[in-house]
């Protein structure tokens, strides 16, 4: 596990990068796209286990932070979605320049989903994996609000301010992002990749949408491996979730397909 910052000298992203550790050594890298806020740090773990498995299977395996989350550099209130997309494009060249691979296969989760099936039209993308992904960004923005009023009446950390910024378990999403995420639709724009992999822990409407509007696809694949997926919820004592389950299908699918 090696961890780096790379990128443009002005902003430069952060990442770890996971070396293949397995016998076969294999000519193919893979991308793992976070998803936001307190999701990010509650699939981390998850993440991490991911990397590792991969790795052991033949894999370079790079993990990375978008720019002003996590340990990349700049502010979050200053980002806009087109970086983000921007940032997977300059993670994958990292991948292929640092572990000499040929083909890049991209996973992502939640948000970090969306971002990777919008990011694939620009990205030559081998194999795509789309986890607990949403339909689109406006279906994310729409959730986080549902989930805003489960926490309850907490203002200091769950409302959208008079600027349309989205504020939700201490992470805001600015107005200008929230906009550009309503550009993002799975349905009308669907990624391009080689194979795609749709898998979930739990079956959602948008799953159910996304499968429905690509089950006619010869390079789709779905799997529901039944696991804890309330990336959202926040408890009393900082609860991680590993989803075995769906970690050991994306593996096999990656690995096997």
């Amino acid at each position: 596990m090696n961890p780096l910052f790379f990128g443009p000298t002005n902003y430069p992203l952060y990442g770890v990068f996971h070396p293949a550790t397995g016998s076969i050594q294999k000519k193919e890298g893979v991308l793992l796209c976070p998803p936001f806020g307190q999701e990010y740090m509650r699939s981390h773990r998850a993440f991490r286990q991911l990397a590792l498995l991969l790795s052991k299977k033949g894999y370079a395996v790079m993990r990375f932070d978008y720019r002003g989350t996590g340990d990349s550099s700049g502010d979050i209130e200053e980002v806009n979605i087109d970086e983000w997309l921007d940032n997977i494009k300059t993670a994958t060249e990292e991948l292929k320049e640092t572990a000499f691979v040929e083909k890049i296969h991209v996973v992502g989760l939640r948000l970090g989903a969306i971002l990777a099936s919008s990011a694939s039209c620009n990205i030559e993308i081998n194999k795509l994996v789309l986890w607990d992904s949403l339909s689109s960004g406006l279906a994310y923005d729409e959730e986080l609000q549902v989930e805003m009023k489960k926490e309850g009446d907490d203002a200091a950390f769950n409302h959208i301010d008079a600027n349309g910024t989205l504020h939700f378990n201490g992470f805001p999403l600015v107005k200008s992002v929230r906009d550009d995420l309503q550009k993002l639709d799975l349905l009308n724009t669907p990624p391009k990749a080689e194979k795609i992999f749709q898998v979930v822990s739990k079956e959602t409407n948008c799953s159910r949408a996304i499968d429905q509007a690509w089950s006619s696809k010869p390079n789709y694949t779905y799997a529901h491996a039944p696991a804890p997926g309330n990336w959202n919820y926040v408890d009393d004592f900082g609860g991680i979730l590993l989803p075995q389950p769906v970690i050991q299908s994306i593996v096999n699918w990656i690995d096997n397909s």
